[in-house]
């Protein structure tokens, strides 16, 4: 775990990890291991962010329909590591992984949305409330 910068576990994955089924417990662990950025997903409840300073907790866009969840969790992590990577805080990275995440569930197949897909889902989708930590 020292060696990870970004890690991303489901609400499911973070339990069998660490021990924990409390957020921030889990996030907790995971970054006293070594992680520097730990995302956890929660799926239609959001997800939460923790940096070892703060945690971010992220809405979930409700998407129009629900059609094929597969990948939702790629795409999500693709999107935030997009925004990083371009210098995005962690809040609008977490927004924009979020915003993907909805417009792939609408879809079979992987994402093939474009960024302007997702700036407009980010404008026009209601959101859940934030996630609990």
């Amino acid at each position: 775990m020292p060696y990870i910068y970004f890690l991303k576990v489901n609400e499911h994955e973070m339990e069998v990890l660490t021990g924990y089924d409390k957020v921030s417990d889990a996030a907790r662990q995971l970054y006293d291991w070594g992680v520097k950025e730990v995302l956890i997903t929660l799926g239609s409840l959001g997800s939460v962010i923790y940096d070892g300073s703060s945690f971010t907790q992220i809405p979930a866009y409700i998407p129009k329909t629900v059609v094929d969840a597969t990948g939702c969790g790629d795409t999500y992590m693709t999107g935030y590591l997009y925004k990083r990577a371009k210098g995005a805080a962690i809040e609008e990275a977490g927004c924009f992984a979020a915003a993907m995440s909805s417009l792939k569930i609408e879809k079979y197949g992987a994402f093939t949305g474009t960024g302007s897909d997702v700036l407009f889902c980010m404008e026009n989708y209601c959101t859940t409330g934030l996630p609990q930590i």
